[in-house]
């Protein structure tokens, strides 16, 4: 079975340039008969990826910009300092928060141990970054042999060997709670209660709390919580302050925002970010 091609559109829903090479660019990446195979692409804010599966299990990575990726029910957010691993297969769609430069690698499947058949977010390491540059000036049908060959399998072993990190969240099959869901990333700063969320949905507020965990797995008040620290990534990236990136959110000040931060991610906020944009511009792409 082929491939489903991936369809970019704009913010406006037209057709993304070079879509057609692209799609191209795609298809050889995903038969060339190597382990692995590089494809660079650079994309705008708003640029969405409709819903399509490749023959190969993925890195969807970006050096520059932050992503969120729709795949088996979750959303993941993607910034710079991270990466989605992407079985073969698996229907996934993707829209970039600000302007993305996308490189992804595509993997024979099965040849990345370590590895499974479930998405899931990798935290980029600064030898994986720099020999995903690398990778990309590399001809598809390279020899395997040779130095880029081994170059090559250097790149695979260290995939494998990539820590997993928590920026996902399930969506709800309730279509009742999904609509809820939906609201909630449409305006992640929304302050409305449990009642309100559910009534505008057509729940009562005993129902959503019933409900919600058992459908993501997280009481409503985590998911939002979440969802809002996965958002911070995408305003930190436009270069907002700590101060505006917690107002924006709908945080009371930006000590309440690091707290939450240090919560999931066990550091602050500030430094986090930091080492998200030193180590995504510290090699020329």
């Amino acid at each position: 079975m082929s491939p489903k091609p991936p369809t970019s559109k704009t913010a406006s829903g037209a057709p993304s340039k070079n879509a057609h090479s692209r799609n191209a660019s795609a298809s050889i990446a995903n038969r060339v008969p190597r382990a692995v195979a590089a494809l660079a692409r650079s994309d705008p804010a708003g640029c969405v990826i409709a819903p399509h599966h490749h023959l190969r299990d993925q890195l969807i990575y970006a050096i520059e910009g932050v992503m969120t990726i729709r795949a088996n029910g979750s959303i993941w957010t993607i910034p710079p300092s991270h990466g989605m691993w992407m079985p073969a297969h698996m229907e996934h769609g993707i829209r970039m928060d600000v302007a993305v430069e996308m490189r992804t690698l595509y993997f024979q499947p099965g040849v990345v141990r370590g590895r499974t058949d479930a998405c899931c977010v990798l935290a980029i390491t600064p030898l994986l970054r720099e020999l995903v540059l690398r990778a990309m000036a590399i001809t598809p049908r390279y020899d395997p042999d040779s130095a880029e060959g081994r170059m090559m399998q250097v790149l695979v072993d260290e995939v494998g060997l990539l820590a997993q990190q928590p920026l996902s969240l399930k969506l709800p099959a309730d279509k009742r709670l999904l609509r809820l869901c939906e609201a909630l990333l449409a305006d992640v700063s929304s302050a409305a209660s449990i009642a309100e969320l559910g009534e505008s949905v057509g729940l009562s507020e005993r129902s959503v709390i019933r409900l919600f965990p058992k459908e993501t797995g997280l009481s409503l008040l985590r998911w939002r919580q979440q969802a809002r620290l996965m958002r911070a990534f995408a305003l930190a990236e436009q270069g907002m302050t700590m101060t505006q990136i917690a107002l924006e959110l709908g945080y009371g000040s930006a000590s309440a925002f690091s707290k939450m931060f240090r919560k999931l991610f066990g550091q602050a906020p500030r430094s986090f970010f930091r080492a998200s944009h030193l180590g995504a511009r510290s090699t020329p792409p």
